[in-house]
């Protein structure tokens, strides 16, 4: 929940960025109170007003826009596809809808349709790092794991103060099955950001793949210290993260394969 609300406001915060003094929120004084309405956690009325001004034939990439985001902050995520599509529609390639609807594409497993709707925005801004970022994490979901790599290589060269291709660099990895490499990357990443949840997570999940893979190969000792190094990384992301589900869930089940192998 607090991670929600945290995205709600970075939301509203693009939004007024974005379009609060944009001509088109001048020329609309209807949609500047939309999104004042939205501002204020006011999602259906704001919704309202925009239904309103495309019933009038005033449809536009910002009204759609907003509406995404009403719908997005209502869990309603198809919705929320469906107004960003339209908005694509209205600016094809915009780097911003299309980073937001493939973002909802690869969460709802439509990989193939999230990497054409990046792609094409790589196609019309190919400097754009976040469309770059979504573009390389787009090749991985459709197993495209190589071309990924290719990607990430160039974004690590132009900034090594940014974790977030390493972040990505170990998924490929990890993907690829190479604990040892992913451990490599996300080691690097937490150089950047020590007290990072999400890295000391992913962590934990590749000891948790090297633990798996020793115990398949009868190494019990190795297998005991990589589940042993998982759930210390678990269990530092839970201090930050105390109430995530997911990390209490992966610490379950690590503690679950230590308790195994030490029964024997």
């Amino acid at each position: 929940m607090v991670k929600q609300k945290r995205i709600t406001v970075l939301l509203c915060a693009l939004l007024l960025n974005l379009f609060g003094g944009s001509a088109f929120a001048q020329e609309q004084p209807e949609y500047r109170t939309a999104l004042a309405e939205f501002q204020k956690g006011n999602t259906e009325k704001a919704l309202e007003i925009i239904r309103t001004l495309h019933e009038q034939g005033k449809r536009s990439y910002e009204t759609h826009y907003l509406a995404a985001f009403c719908h997005y902050k209502a869990g309603r995520m198809k919705s929320a596809g469906t107004h960003w599509s339209e908005a694509l529609k209205l600016k094809p390639g915009d780097p911003v809808v299309s980073a937001d609807f493939t973002r909802y594409l690869l969460q709802v497993g439509r990989n193939d349709d999230a990497l054409e709707i990046i792609t094409k925005s790589y196609e019309t801004d190919p400097k754009n790092r976040e469309v770059r970022l979504l573009y390389a994490t787009a090749l991985l979901y459709d197993g495209k794991a190589r071309d990924a790599l290719y990607v990430i290589e160039k974004l690590k060269a132009e900034d090594s103060n940014d974790y977030r291709p390493l972040v990505l660099e170990a998924q490929v990895y990890y993907y690829l099955g190479s604990a040892e490499k992913a451990e490599v990357s996300l080691k690097w990443a937490q150089s950047l950001v020590p007290n990072n949840a999400n890295v000391l997570n992913n962590l934990a999940l590749v000891y948790e793949k090297g633990g798996n893979q020793e115990a398949k190969r009868g190494n019990v000792k190795k297998a005991l210290d990589q589940f042993k190094s998982a759930r210390e990384q678990i269990d530092a992301a839970l201090k930050i993260k105390p109430e995530d589900e997911k990390f209490k869930g992966n610490l379950q089940r690590i503690e679950a394969r230590i308790h195994a192998l030490t029964q024997g």
